[in-house]
């Protein structure tokens, strides 16, 4: 409809205005591609973004590899991402959950969805990784899955799962299908991409998968000092990979290194993340050993966790552990968003850790579960994840809602 009334009022200015009629229709489209670029332009969606992405070098070197998208599917996965249409009663859309200011987690404990339902569980963020494609992809023989309780191996299945959620979105994909055919912007976008308007639910999800595996933040201090470090300490026949290792973690031996751009606190924080926190919540992917662990909020857990899907009693209280990556950005904290602040999360880890006994190996400190920081120590600690914020992220006009507002 919006399209015929923008050609019908193309038509009536070229007979209004009789002295230019050939200049006006001169500056019809002439092609179906011209046609297709000026009905893009008018609903305001931009079409020739670069979602192309390059990490620092020393990711590289330490394995991470990003699988680059297709810009032109990244693209049509951009306005599926931000469409509201594709919800039940079009008041939600993925980015209303995932928002970009808050590196696309949410800024309560549980995300509005359709009708007003609250979901039951924090989202998740999508920036905290370096890139997601690398984030999510195997390395050394592992891979992380997403949601709380890792039910999906990838975004492809996620989105089918949250586009089915009735707290959510409320849609079977059949459903998506029908309402992406009956808005006017997306022939356009689909022709791009796919050479006809003839969408399936393979191609939904698969575009949106696009975009969101572009999405990443790998411009912190923590990259900087780390990619400096790998400059500065690298020599002939070196091992760039203990270097980089030595640098996040420590030297084995009495040098002492240190990363002075984070702050004198950041770097100490460092120090305690890593001896502490890493192994579990590392924000470089291929040093991070654990992606699922009970970390003691509850003697008895309501939400399950893993053991809802499993029902195995060793999964109870079993959960996603995230990179922290952009953690500054994305609080309240927990997969039921118990914490409002990194110093309510920090304190926990200090002195409340409960002795679930399926409480994670790696938070067995000499058969104690709390870290039982001093003031100083949590000062710096949290300095530290502060020094793992990207602030570019939340700003990229790639990853913005492409919607005239």
């Amino acid at each position: 409809m919006k399209k015929t009334i923008y050609l019908l009022g193309l038509v009536f200015l070229a007979v209004s205005c009789s002295q230019d009629t050939d200049v006006l229709i001169q500056e019809l489209p002439n092609t179906a591609k011209e046609f297709l670029d000026t009905e893009a332009a008018f609903f305001g969606i931009p079409t020739e973004d670069n979602y192309h992405r390059k990490i620092p070098s020393y990711l590289n070197v330490m394995g991470m590899n990003i699988a680059q998208a297709d810009n032109q599917k990244a693209g049509l996965g951009r306005v599926l991402f931000y469409d509201k249409n594709l919800s039940k009663d079009r008041s939600i859309s993925c980015a209303s959950c995932h928002k970009q200011s808050k590196a696309f987690s949410d800024n309560v404990a549980f995300s509005i969805g359709i009708e007003g339902n609250l979901t039951s569980r924090n989202s998740l963020p999508l920036a905290n990784v370096a890139s997601f494609s690398a984030h999510y992809s195997n390395i050394s023989g592992k891979m992380p899955l997403l949601f709380w309780d890792e039910r999906a191996p990838d975004v492809f299945v996620q989105s089918r799962q949250t586009f089915a959620n009735p707290l959510e979105m409320g849609m079977e994909m059949t459903d998506v299908v029908a309402r992406v055919s009956a808005q006017d912007y997306y022939p356009y976008l689909w022709k791009q991409v796919y050479g006809d308007f003839e969408p399936t639910e393979e191609q939904v999800l698969e575009c949106i998968q696009a975009f969101v595996g572009a999405i990443g933040s790998h411009n912190t201090l923590l990259d900087i000092a780390l990619e400096k470090t790998q400059g500065d300490l690298t020599q002939t026949g070196t091992n760039q990979t203990v270097i980089i290792s030595q640098a996040y973690y420590g030297p084995l031996d009495t040098t002492t290194i240190i990363l002075p751009i984070l702050g004198e606190a950041g770097d100490r924080g460092r120090v305690i993340f890593v001896n502490n926190c890493s192994k579990c919540h590392s924000p470089i992917r291929p040093f991070q050993e654990v992606f699922a662990a009970c970390n003691g909020l509850e003697m008895e857990y309501a939400d399950k966790g893993i053991a809802d899907i499993t029902g195995n009693s060793v999964d109870v209280g079993v959960f996603k552990s995230p990179s922290l990556r952009n953690i500054a950005l994305t609080a309240p904290y927990m997969h039921d968003g118990r914490f409002k602040t990194l110093k309510e999360v920090v304190d926990f880890y200090s002195d409340q850790v409960k002795p679930h006994p399926n409480l994670h190996p790696e938070m067995q400190h000499n058969g104690d579960p709390n870290l039982h920081l001093s003031v100083q120590q949590k000062q710096d600690l949290i300095a530290f994840l502060h020094t793992l914020t990207d602030n570019d992220i939340t700003t990229d006009r790639r990853f913005s809602n492409p919607f005239r507002r």
